[in-house]
């Protein structure tokens, strides 16, 4: 075998280097592989000891213009580069063995980069079919995101679809029920012209007959059965075997009483033995009530209570009254300093209050009303906030009050009213608990008695009647109310009502008239204080509403005054002396005269004799 110089080595080194770097490999320069453990080979086999020597000698034989000339040929960080001299590496190229070795590194070098590139394309293979795979998986992550969106907008059409259907369905559902709304209220319509036609002609008819039986009635009281004493302008009148002697003009200034009719001549009359009208009655109380008809400024004085009763009830025969109008009374309170005790009453012809005797004792929060033309009051506290049991009873004709049969239960902010020909002390608070027991005083017994309790125990209830049936409405009982109950006498039972009042009311009023019920003020859970008036009505079980009154009022009082409603005192921020009165037909408040002294507490009360 010849021998090759180094450069043809060399140059077969680098076309052999050059094909391996022109493989799949990419392997553009010898300086790659500059990290290949070839040093450690060649330094074992070779025993060179200088690495200069021997990066000359490999740069020789590569042709590699990227080997330098250096002291040190850093093959491998881990390999300690081996130095020589270059005597030594003269003779290495010199020697026959050399070209042998340079043939063995050769082939180790072409081995081992064959093998690199085994590797790198078993290495790219891996990545390409890593990258196969995440490709596929990418794109069958795709295909899930878009068949997931898919089936996530059909459902969501779904839901659409079927949302869709339930608001046509609901819309439907509603425009039947307006349909069937509207006609129903078409029929009622109807119905209600129907009734209100029938209703008119009804009261056509009634108007018509009413007519006629006015006009029967002027005919008969233009017939004048007794001539003789339609003309005479002094009358005799023997009343239990007294003769009275008076003229026309005094018997007939009262034109409905029954003297007024008695000598009208329209009516047959009783006559004794000489003619004279004969009325079978006392004398002596005939005697009073002739003196009042002479002198209407006088009322009778009488002696005592029983004499006044009778006067009351001689009167009321007679159907005589002792006052052109019904008297408001309103008594007791607290005008912000003191308990009251004084009484005032309404003049309404000259429209101001007039002082009358005062109570025997200061009180407010009580109960009032009024029995056989006699004033009570019962309940109520006095200046120690002591709840009380006594009563008090009003004597008009003589202004004097008297004391009578006490309550059978001390109690305060109690209601009270007359009803069945009874009065009435409704619940209140007795110092220690709100009471739900109710009494009843009875004029013939002159004494209190215990009758059903309530369902609900009320302090500061309000109390009026209606229908046969006595109402308690409102109050508290802990906690302030709006619930309603009622007592039936017949039965002695309180039935609570499914219906309720419009507003929580407490400490407010009420009254009846024409047989409704009118509530008004009080004050709510939340201390609002109301101006608003309610009326009941007894057929639905509910309330409305009608004109506020023009002052938000609690403690307040009210009662009928002739054809209207009388409000009278009552505190909201300050105690109150205003009056107002309201007229039902209307549904409009107007401003009466002030109260003498302001009060709240109080009670106002309607006394007809």
């Amino acid at each position: 075998m010849m021998p090759r110089n180094n450069s043809d080595m060399g140059n077969e080194s680098l076309s052999d280097s050059a094909s391996v770097a022109n493989s799949d490999t990419d392997i553009t320069s010898l300086t790659a592989f500059k990290d290949w453990p070839v040093a450690s080979v060649l330094s074992q086999d070779l025993g060179v000891g200088n690495s200069a020597d021997l990066n000359h000698s490999s740069a020789s034989l590569m042709g590699m213009s990227t080997f330098q000339h250096t002291t040190e040929f850093p093959i491998s960080t881990d390999i300690v580069p081996l130095r020589f001299s270059s005597d030594k590496a003269n003779r290495l190229l010199n020697n026959d063995d050399f070209e042998l070795m340079v043939n063995d590194m050769r082939s180790t070098f072409v081995c081992w980069l064959k093998k690199t590139q085994l590797d790198f394309r078993s290495r790219r293979d891996d990545l390409i079919k890593a990258a196969q795979e995440l490709q596929d998986e990418k794109r069958s992550f795709v295909e899930r995101m878009k068949q997931e969106r898919s089936l996530e907008i059909e459902k969501l059409a779904e839901e659409r679809r079927r949302h869709n259907q339930e608001i046509a369905s609901q819309l439907k559902h509603v425009q039947f029920e307006r349909e069937e709304a509207r006609r129903r209220v078409d029929e009622e319509r109807s119905k209600l012209e129907h009734e209100k036609d029938v209703f008119q002609n009804f009261m056509q008819l009634e108007s018509e007959k009413l007519r006629q039986r006015a006009e029967l009635f002027e005919q008969d009281q233009r017939k004048v059965l007794d001539n003789k004493i339609a003309t005479q302008t002094m009358i005799d009148i023997n009343v239990g075997g007294v003769v009275f002697e008076t003229s026309r003009h005094t018997l007939v200034k009262q034109p409905t009483s029954f003297l007024a009719n008695l000598i009208s001549g329209r009516h047959e009359v009783g006559r004794d033995r000489q003619g004279r009208i004969f009325l079978d009655r006392d004398y002596e109380l005939f005697r009073l009530i002739l003196n009042f008809m002479r002198n209407p400024e006088c009322l009778p004085v009488p002696r005592d209570v029983a004499e006044s009763t009778s006067i009351i009830n001689e009167a009321a025969y007679y159907n005589i009254k002792f006052s052109p109008y019904p008297l408001a009374i309103c008594l007791g309170g607290h005008n912000g300093r003191e308990h009251l005790s004084t009484v005032e009453m309404l003049d309404r012809e000259n429209m101001c209050w007039r002082n009358c005797t005062a109570m025997q004792t200061s009180r407010m929060y009580f109960g009032a009303g009024v029995l056989n033309n006699f004033l009570y009051v019962f309940g109520g506290h006095n200046l120690d906030y002591k709840a009380l049991c006594e009563t008090e009873m009003y004597d008009r004709l003589r202004d004097s009050w008297l004391t009578v049969a006490s309550l059978k239960q001390p109690r305060r902010n109690n209601g009270g009213c007359m009803f069945s020909d009874r009065l009435f002390c409704v619940g209140g608070f007795d110092g220690f608990n709100v009471l739900d027991s109710v009494e009843t005083y009875d004029a013939r017994m002159k004494n209190w008695i215990q009758i059903a309790p309530m369902n609900t125990a009320r302090s500061s209830p309000m109390i009026a009647s209606q229908n046969g049936l006595l109402y308690a409405l409102g109050g508290t009982s802990g906690e302030r109310l709006r619930s309603v109950e009622r007592y039936d006498p017949r039965m002695n039972k309180w039935e609570s009502l499914p219906g309720s009042l419009l507003k929580v009311r407490s400490a407010g009023a009420a009254c009846s008239y024409n047989n409704e019920l009118y509530m008004i003020g009080g004050i709510d859970s939340l201390h609002s204080i109301h101006n608003s008036l309610e009326t009941w009505n007894s057929k639905l079980q509910a309330s409305r509403y009608l004109m506020e009154a023009p002052l938000q009022l609690m403690d307040t009082s009210l009662t009928c005054c002739g054809d209207s409603l009388l409000l009278t005192g009552g505190q909201n921020t300050t105690v109150t002396d205003n009056t107002f009165f309201y007229k039902p037909e209307t549904d409009e408040w107007t401003k009466g005269p002030n109260l003498m002294t302001p009060r709240y507490g109080h009670a106002t009360v309607n006394l007809n004799i």
